[in-house]
């Protein structure tokens, strides 16, 4: 059967060192539970949960700025129209009359755009550095009930 414990005395001699043997002097171990080990790895957790959290926030804002550096690298490239052969671009007006119902309306610097767009009652032109716009209006009754700016910039002023 096995062997029974006993604790060496002051003369007996030390240990021979086999794998069935119980250490003479044990070392002082904390013998706090089994989480110990989890409890002194937290400090390298939080190293490695701050460097995530730092990594995900400078990814966004590297991002974020990339995003707004190609938007300002962004060049927009203005249409190209060809008139018919034989057409005259002094002849051709530059000015769009609309009177009456919803339209969807675009103005362009380039010839041959429109440069105004006369309504009953305000006339539209593109203002100063836009070169294109789009607006949705809606005239009934010699009156502009509504006017949103699709895209681009515009100047109303009223009609004389």
């Amino acid at each position: 059967m096995g062997r029974e414990f006993r604790r060496p005395k002051e003369g007996d001699q030390p240990t021979a060192g086999g794998l069935d043997e119980l250490l003479a002097d044990p070392p002082v171990l904390p013998t706090e539970g089994p989480l110990t080990g989890y409890r002194d790895g937290s400090r390298v957790r939080r190293r490695v949960y701050l460097g995530l959290v730092v990594g995900v926030i400078g990814a966004g804002v590297a991002g974020k700025w990339y995003v707004g550096y190609l938007d300002r690298q962004r060049v927009v490239p203005l249409p190209e129209y060809r008139l018919a052969a034989g057409a005259e671009l002094e002849e051709r007006p530059d000015v769009m009359v609309w009177t009456s119902g919803l339209a969807r309306l675009g103005m362009a610097r380039q010839q041959p755009g429109v440069k105004a767009i006369v309504l009953p009652d305000r006339i539209l032109t593109l203002a100063p550095g836009c070169d294109h716009a789009q607006v949705k209006v809606n005239v009934v009754d010699g009156k502009t009930v509504a006017l949103d700016v699709v895209l681009g910039e515009i100047r109303q002023r009223p009609r004389e």
